[in-house]
């Protein structure tokens, strides 16, 4: 089937365009000329939160929160200093929406920055990325003196932060205290962001608006056509388009902008469907969300309606599984990860994902004499978020349970796993956008749960 994933610009509210961009004057010309962020500074704040609101813009890092309420309460915090971040430090398994959006078009991205700026009243702007992402590193920094040659960051400061490998970087807390200077160690719950910021005191908790790469891009279409313009495209459940990520099992696995809505079924046909002799048999948004069979392909890609099927949109990270893959070495692989992943910080945590992992290893390598594998896997991971400081425990409560329900016959069949391969999860290193290839860090499988790497005998070795 003949696809081209991306729209040329000429039509609203698409943020990929074909070819790069390569100068911000090139991206300016969609916008006749004329940056949209001057045009909401010609606007009071409240109006261009009205018009973020009726836009019905949901966050696309994954949980889907209503942008304007986000944006509101920070606007409406008592504390005069506030900050605007950008999450750039994608590290969900399946996906790489936000790296390839940056590639093509960063400057979408610090332009909602900016609006989201004069909305709430901040001077000061992070974005957070990890190291290893030079080539968006790179991007963001040209980008970035381009629009302070236009004058566009005048009065404002914008840091662009390189940060670690791990997980939890990309949690929203955890986020910050990488700004500070610290570890990814996510911070209590009841410090979320809008009520504990960066560099906070206890008379100046500074609130910090935080959204991720594409969340932040969608704005400035939205103020220069319309909220109405925006909110006819997509779904009622989640207007607007989306950024998928199609990865796994398929034959031109990739990274596509479309109208949230599309049944998954047709997502998977763009990235050219299952392979030859194979089908479809499930998929996993990244690692955050139960499993949803084939049989639930025809859902549509918005949050309700996944959601409601069983499962969840998450950061449109869709890892495809053929009928020739195994799930519990898939679950192998993901709780393992999770576990290694993992900060410590709760002890119900790192203990239930290390004894679901260490059983489902057993259950894998059909190691004799281990009792119950399964039912000490499941008691893991249901156990482990215990006054849990963030989403990583409740993310192997999503995995693990459901995919044993679904694909009970497999995980009661020790000959097939045993001699299944073990499974890599795809934490995604680069995308051949010309070949359709995703490169994936096979470092994955040398992480030790103190977030060292194994020595290369001992990786050999395994």
């Amino acid at each position: 089937m003949s696809f081209n994933p991306y729209i040329p610009m000429n039509k609203p509210h698409w943020l990929i365009p074909e070819k790069p961009y390569e100068t911000y004057d090139e991206y300016l010309k969609q916008y006749g000329g004329r940056s949209p962020v001057l045009k909401a500074r010609e606007m009071a704040p409240e109006a261009v939160l009205d018009e973020v609101l009726k836009s019905g813009l949901r966050g696309r890092g994954g949980a889907g929160f209503p942008t304007a309420r986000k944006w509101a309460t920070v606007k409406s915090h008592w504390c005069p200093t506030r900050y605007v971040v950008c999450n750039a430090a994608e590290g969900e398994p399946g996906t790489f929406k936000d790296r390839f959006l940056i590639r093509k078009n960063p400057y979408a991205t610090l332009e909602g920055m900016l609006i989201a700026c004069h909305v709430v009243g901040a001077k000061e702007m992070f974005i957070p990325a990890k190291a290893s992402f030079k080539k968006e590193l790179e991007r963001l920094r040209r980008a970035k003196e381009e629009l302070a040659a236009k004058g566009l960051l005048d009065g404002l400061k914008l840091t662009i932060v390189p940060g670690p490998e791990e997980y939890l970087f990309g949690e929203e807390r955890a986020l910050l205290q990488v700004i500070e200077g610290c570890p990814p160690m996510p911070r209590e719950m009841h410090y979320p962001p809008f009520e504990k910021g960066l560099f906070s005191e206890l008379e100046s908790p500074n609130p910090a608006l935080v959204s991720n790469a594409e969340s932040h891009a969608r704005v400035p279409a939205i103020i220069h056509h319309g909220a109405d313009s925006f909110k006819a495209l997509g779904s009622k459940d989640t207007p607007g388009l989306i950024i998928v990520t199609v990865s796994g099992d398929v034959r031109r696995p990739g990274v596509f902008e479309m109208e949230s809505g599309r049944p998954l079924r047709e997502i998977f046909e763009m990235a050219g469907g299952a392979k030859p002799g194979r089908t479809l048999k499930a998929m996993y948004s990244g690692v955050t969300s139960p499993v949803l069979p084939a049989s639930k392909f025809d859902t549509p890609a918005d949050f309700g309606s996944l959601a409601k099927a069983g499962s969840g949109l998450g950061s449109c990270g869709f890892i495809v599984l053929d009928d020739a893959a195994s799930v519990p070495r898939v679950m192998q692989g993901m709780i393992r990860f999770l576990y290694v992943e993992s900060c410590s910080q709760c002890l119900a945590c790192k203990t239930g994902l290390r004894q679901a992992s260490i059983a489902l290893d057993d259950l894998c390598e059909g190691r004799p004499g281990t009792a119950d594998p399964l039912d000490r896997a499941l008691a893991g991971v249901i156990g482990a978020p215990q006054t849990n400081r963030c989403f990583l425990p409740q993310e192997a409560v999503n995995l693990l349970p459901g995919s044993v329900e679904a694909f009970r016959a497999e995980f009661d069949d020790p000959a097939r796993t045993v001699n299944a391969p073990r499974y890599l999860v795809p934490k995604i290193k680069d995308y051949d956008e010309d070949k359709h290839e995703f490169v994936l860090d096979r470092r994955v499988l040398d992480k030790q749960p103190d977030w060292t790497y194994a020595e290369p005998a001992e990786a050999a070795a395994r």
